[in-house]
């Protein structure tokens, strides 16, 4: 009797142990980000001073490249704010904003009226993109954003407005799969196209469109290590909390895990669009 009482102790203290080396509700609920990347807000606390996690966004972009990353950091408590590029026909910054699958948003805020972020996330998509990475105005807003932030990132072909304002210039990168290592080479970078995301230095790039997902959980994973697990428990709660577990109905999704025909006849269709070519011919500023 004894021993079964002292075993079973000793099961709970090694029980406890355990639990307590991990995130519990009370450290869940009072963990702050180190470093402290959410925006800063005036005495009456609604008014946005500066800083914070900023996801550019501009008319064409695509939509999950963005609201993918948006929901992630909601999750993880650090008030993203949706950071508009484009311009009315006026030719002043305007909020509202539509992306190239029709979906209509209202941004928090302009590139004009944006001086400093923590964090920035440049998505993708096509044609807009290409736009975006020939306008000056929009690179030189992202180059001073780079020079005082934390992190400079960018989700899919997001890589080539990166690209264009010269931050990938002897970096590891990746990108969407189409003609990556062709693509990230012209801008300079040292391709890493197989890989999910990557990180060199405060440049964090990650391939095509719900690769943003797990960019940003890895970003999240970075500014907690604070919870007793170098931040893998904080991100596994912000991944439970929405219920990140993906399991598609076929196997897919990248070049290597997709049928040859399927991949050589999405790259033809992309390349009657002549893109590669169009990307080639934009300048590094």
């Amino acid at each position: 009797m004894f021993f079964r009482a002292l075993s079973y102790l000793t099961l709970s203290l090694v029980s406890f142990a355990a639990t307590a080396e991990h995130l519990d509700v009370h450290h869940l609920m009072s963990l702050v980000p180190e470093p402290n990347i959410k925006p800063t807000y005036r005495a009456d606390g609604k008014t946005y001073r500066s800083g914070g996690i900023g996801i550019m966004v501009y008319d064409g972009g695509n939509a999950t490249d963005a609201l993918g990353p948006y929901q992630v950091f909601s999750s993880a408590g650090l008030k993203p704010l949706l950071i508009s590029a484009s311009k009315n026909a006026a030719g002043k910054y305007k909020n509202s904003i539509t992306f190239n699958s029709g979906l209509k948003i209202s941004a928090d805020r302009t590139i004009a009226d944006t001086k400093n972020l923590e964090v920035l996330v440049v998505p993708g998509g096509a044609f807009e993109t290409i736009q975006m990475a020939n306008n000056t105005e929009v690179l030189n807003w992202i180059k001073a954003i780079d020079k005082n932030s934390i992190y400079t990132t960018s989700v899919c072909t997001g890589s080539w407005i990166l690209g264009a304002a010269g931050l990938l210039q002897g970096k590891n990168a990746t990108s969407n799969w189409y003609r990556a290592d062709e693509l990230l080479t012209h801008f300079g970078a040292i391709p890493q196209s197989n890989s999910r995301y990557v990180f060199d230095g405060k440049l964090v790039t990650a391939n095509g469109v719900t690769a943003g997902y797990d960019m940003a959980l890895a970003i999240v994973q970075k500014v907690f290590p604070n919870d007793l697990n170098d931040g893998k428990d904080f991100t596994q709660a912000v991944m439970l909390d929405l219920q990140y577990d993906p399991a598609p109905p076929v196997t897919g999704g990248s070049p290597e895990k997709s049928e040859p025909t399927v991949f050589d006849a999405m790259q033809q269709m992309y390349d009657f669009y002549d893109l590669a070519n169009t990307v080639k011919q934009i300048p590094i500023q």
